[in-house]
């Protein structure tokens, strides 16, 4: 009964993955009749033995025994000798943990089979280890994440994730072990708010004048369309374990004012540059970006007025960073009233400059 439920919604989870991604109904059935990648005969000669019995059992310090196949060259240990068994040498990610901003799949023996999300008691130790993103058993190159736990965009757990996010979520949302600075992702990506970026549904603005060629405002993209692997070329490998860039991104994102040389790069992967600081979706973007040197203003990063993920308060991303923005000192307001597309007005103080209000668009 157990095997019949578990298999009914790995079915349930590739058919829903497959809308999100938008398959076709070859591509489906192609899916659906996959052998898992670590079943096949090519991928691990050995089976069951190169992960189990003899060899070693998948806890603890799982993650050395994922490297004998996922490291930078295949790991050859004394047991493998004395068991005779082969291995094959797969995609390297633990290049990727080894990099300065990663998952912390080093913090071992806390995954549980049945640990379930949102984390209720703040005393619970936080963890990423191999197993609370992947099962094995299950995976394939297509959906690496099928058949693990998720919590849905309600909030709510569920066993089998329907969404690459759903995975995410379990870690990024309403836990109540998070870090004090950590926000609830499940909040900021709600398609009840103001405005998002399109990683659940379909945003809400239709007039996306800086996206790049082959994008529209239907475009859905995913949480490892920013987070993942920098390494470039062949020995890129999918998935969120580990960059040079910090927030483990895929491009660089600056987002400390103080950076001699910012960078935006990341912003750039979808948005046209010569659009933003072109003004087309906001007259003083390239102002705000760059700064004005006649008047010794320096550029602001991204972030300070717009929240990647999602703004509970605003359209347009717009959320405000208060480590630079403070209320001004005329109105004693800090707040964006849009008014309308390519209209507004703001409240705020900004580089020793009170807007109170500053107005664009009238």
């Amino acid at each position: 009964m157990v095997t019949f439920v578990k298999k009914y919604a790995v079915i349930m989870f590739i058919l829903c993955f497959s809308v999100t991604y938008a398959y076709t109904p070859d591509e489906f059935n192609r899916l659906l009749a996959k052998v898992p990648t670590h079943n096949l005969p090519h991928n691990n000669p050995n089976g069951c033995k190169t992960c189990h019995g003899g060899v070693a059992y998948m806890g603890g310090q799982e993650e050395e025994l994922c490297y004998i196949c996922h490291g930078p060259k295949i790991k050859s240990t004394e047991r493998l000798k004395k068991a005779k068994l082969k291995t094959v040498e797969a995609a390297d990610v633990r290049t990727d943990f080894e990099k300065p901003y990663r998952h912390p799949v080093g913090k071992t023996g806390l995954h549980k089979d049945k640990e379930t999300y949102p984390v209720l008691d703040p005393a619970t130790s936080r963890h990423a280890e191999c197993l609370d993103c992947h099962d094995p058993h299950y995976s394939i190159p297509e959906i690496p994440l099928l058949a693990v736990s998720g919590v849905t965009i309600e909030g709510k757990f569920t066993n089998a994730n329907y969404g690459e996010y759903e995975v995410c979520f379990k870690c990024h949302g309403a836990d109540a072990n998070k870090p004090y600075y950590a926000k609830n992702k499940v909040r900021e990506f709600s398609p009840d708010n103001p405005s998002f970026h399109p990683v659940v549904t379909t945003g809400k603005n239709n007039y996306l004048p800086s996206l790049k060629k082959g994008m529209t405002h239907e475009t859905i993209i995913s949480c490892t369309s920013c987070h993942g692997s920098d390494t470039k070329g062949a020995k890129w490998v999918r998935g969120v374990h580990g960059s040079e860039n910090e927030y483990i991104l895929v491009l660089p994102y600056t987002k400390k004012e103080e950076t001699l040389t910012p960078r935006y790069d990341l912003c750039y992967k979808c948005h046209r540059e010569d659009s933003i600081l072109g003004n087309q979706s906001f007259p003083y973007h390239r102002q705000h970006i760059e700064g004005v040197k006649a008047r010794n203003w320096k550029g602001t990063s991204c972030s300070t007025c717009h929240n990647s993920h999602g703004s509970v308060k605003y359209p347009f991303l717009i959320e405000f960073n208060t480590d630079y923005v403070k209320n001004d000192e005329v109105t004693q307001k800090l707040e964006f009233k849009s008014e309308g597309v390519f209209r507004g007005s703001c409240y705020l103080r900004c580089h020793d400059v009170d807007h109170s209000p500053k107005t664009y668009g009238q």
